[in-house]
């Protein structure tokens, strides 16, 4: 596949735990993908985005992921530059369920796409919106005006626990296409770092420890998760009713 190797740019604040941030760091470096953490904690991560793009030293391809994402496989990563070189917005799939549950977009917890094209976009303001969230914005003007919006699905989450409108449901450390990406989620979560830690180990190792990831999550205190799906419980319900 002829494509470039743009660096991808990681968004993180003081408190994230410095365990994340080696993870991170090494899988990428496993994969021979450049990574560029950058710590920031003036800006919000729509603020930071936008400041992102006003850099002189960007590639001709932008490629952001969330501080707890990253690739599982090169090539993965490369057939995501590779449509954002032909002019789409690429990315992996989401919702914004608190805002409007039936729209999937490519978010930046890993997203790609060319400079020009967001340029040609007008330089659109990719903060949070009525009905958006962070870089949403991308997907609505891209699918307004006909550009591709090549979106990447989640498989299978470890601990599933929202709903991706029609599509399926997503939760805490997702696996996104055929096990080419991985996404955290609840990073503040003691076990949910336990768990990317032993992600990165096992694409570092080359042989994903599929037990391991359950014990970690079964692990979690019971009041902790009773409180988690209570809370989705909750939304879905009252999402439901608001049809």
């Amino acid at each position: 596949m002829n494509t470039t190797t743009p660096t991808v740019h990681s968004y993180y604040r003081y408190n994230i735990e410095p365990r994340l941030l080696d993870a991170q760091a090494r899988v990428f470096d496993h994969l021979g993908v450049p990574l560029v953490q950058d710590r920031n904690d003036r800006l919000d991560h729509a603020g930071w985005m936008n400041d992102l793009m006003t850099r002189d030293d960007l590639d001709d391809v932008v490629v952001v992921a969330d501080i707890d994402a990253y690739p599982l496989k090169f090539d993965a990563y490369a057939s995501l530059v590779a449509a954002a070189e032909r002019g789409a917005v690429a990315g992996l799939a989401q919702t914004t369920n608190h805002k409007d549950p039936t729209k999937i977009y490519a978010a930046p917890m890993f997203i790609a796409f060319r400079k020009d094209l967001y340029r040609a976009f007008g330089s659109p303001d990719l903060g949070r919106y009525a009905t958006g969230d962070v870089a949403q914005i991308m997907t609505d003007i891209a699918q307004a005006r006909g550009v591709e919006v090549a979106l990447t699905y989640p498989s299978f989450a470890v601990r599933p626990m929202w709903p991706l409108a029609d599509y399926g449901i997503y939760g805490i450390g997702t696996f996104y296409g055929n096990h080419d990406f991985f996404h955290l989620y609840q990073a503040r979560l003691s076990e949910a770092v336990e768990l990317f830690c032993a992600v990165s180990d096992g694409v570092v190792a080359g042989r994903h420890d599929w037990a391991r990831y359950l014990e970690i999550m079964s692990l979690a205190p019971i009041q902790k998760r009773r409180g988690l799906l209570s809370k989705t419980v909750h939304k879905a319900k009252m999402r439901l009713r608001s049809r």
